[in-house]
């Protein structure tokens, strides 16, 4: 004797009805938890030094809750006419500290430091802060130059050491940056410029 199977409808309308209500359950979990919002991002490349236009930036969306810094793109307007302070590739999102006024005036040079520790403060140093250069060899000539910080400092990989954009007058530059690599020189923080 052969027992058929037997397929009761109603079992089947009730399978059928769940599977629809759990993927519209699971969709609208997901939408739930996946609110975006709309941020600036970089349409193309503006290297460092170059002015920021419209063109250069797009608006996107990103999950609420994305966890690199981004500008609203209510604020698009604040990132445009101002100079990149550092390359802003295709496709990143910048933020107010990636652009600022022109970092080299007519007159003025810009040095890239290598410091060690002790040769310069460990406390935030953002772009603008007025600093000293303090010479410290024996030679004849000023002691102390003046400057503004154009990059905030870096440590470097080998843990003793900083990076550090710092403008100075032109006629001082190849001064600084001798002393500097000589390690003859010193940071020392005086406020805002």
């Amino acid at each position: 004797m052969t027992l058929r199977a037997r397929r009761s409808p109603k079992l089947i309308a009730a399978g059928v009805l769940t599977v629809a209500l759990g993927a519209i359950g699971a969709a609208a979990l997901y939408t739930a938890n996946n609110e975006e919002i709309s941020v600036v991002s970089l349409a193309r490349l503006v290297p460092r030094g170059q002015v920021v236009t419209a063109d250069d930036l797009a608006v996107v969306q990103v999950p609420e809750g994305f966890a690199v810094d981004t500008h609203p793109a209510d604020g698009i307007e604040d990132l445009v006419g101002r100079t990149a302070l550092v390359d802003l590739p295709r496709g990143s999102f910048p933020v107010e500290s990636h652009v600022g006024e022109d970092p080299l005036p007519d007159g003025q040079a810009l040095v890239g430091l290598r410091l060690a520790h002790g040769q310069l403060p460990v406390s935030a140093m953002p772009a603008g802060t007025a600093v000293e250069l303090v010479d410290l060899s024996e030679e004849p000539g000023d002691a102390v130059l003046t400057g503004v910080v154009a990059v905030a400092p870096t440590m470097l990989d080998d843990g003793a050491s900083y990076t550090v954009d710092v403008r100075v007058e032109a006629s001082s530059a190849q001064r600084v940056a001798r002393l500097a690599a000589l390690g003859e020189l010193a940071l020392v923080v005086v406020g805002d410029a």
